[in-house]
């Protein structure tokens, strides 16, 4: 799926020029973003991609956190990996799909800043953190005043895929009315700090 045919489900087809991952957004308004391998928003991605984890960001990620859990047992990093692994979506180059209502430049400088395990000042997104090569990412960021159309562009991309983009773990519901609540089914607990 590419950003454009999901983003005309909510009716936007004028994007922005993208940012890549670590540089600052100019935005100061509300909105929502998509993280991609792609840089165009009407580009699929040509052939699979496996995932890189950085093993020592993983490692890091299960030291900080004493009571880290995968399926009821302290992790190691091949477990955690395969674990990942599991959601990977090889055909799909988004990777998240974020909002705010603060200025979007503010809410991506947070999600560049997080470290992994931590609970804020914003975890979304955090497993785009065990990623190797995260710098050949792109953010795709979209003023808008309606950030009510995060849960409908993560319905409809489950509903066309079979699964959430990688590194989004919820659909939160009830607004709007229609949308299911949904959440993915993995074994990690305790995978961040609050």
């Amino acid at each position: 799926m590419t950003i454009a045919e999901l983003l005309k489900q909510v009716g936007i087809t004028k994007f922005n020029k993208p940012i890549k991952w670590a540089e600052p957004c100019p935005c100061e308004k509300q909105g929502v973003y998509i993280i991609s391998f792609c840089a165009d928003p009407n580009i699929e991605m040509k052939k699979p991609a496996k995932p890189q984890f950085d093993n020592k960001a993983i490692q890091t990620w299960i030291d900080f956190l004493p009571e880290f859990q995968l399926n009821k047992q302290r992790p190691t990093v091949e477990k955690v990996k395969q674990e990942l692994q599991r959601f990977w979506l090889p055909k799909e180059n988004i990777l998240y799909i974020g909002n705010t209502t603060r200025p979007l430049r503010d809410r991506i400088d947070e999600e560049y800043n997080t470290q992994l395990g931590k609970g804020g000042p914003h975890s979304g997104g955090q497993w785009l953190k065990t990623l190797a090569n995260i710098n050949k990412l792109y953010i795709h960021y979209i003023p808008t005043e309606s950030i009510e159309i995060k849960p409908i562009l993560l319905e409809h991309f489950r509903n066309t895929i079979g699964e959430l983009p990688f590194a989004n773990l919820t659909i939160q519901a009830p607004k709007p009315e229609n949308i299911n609540s949904y959440k993915k089914n993995h074994g990690f607990s305790k995978q961040r700090k609050k």
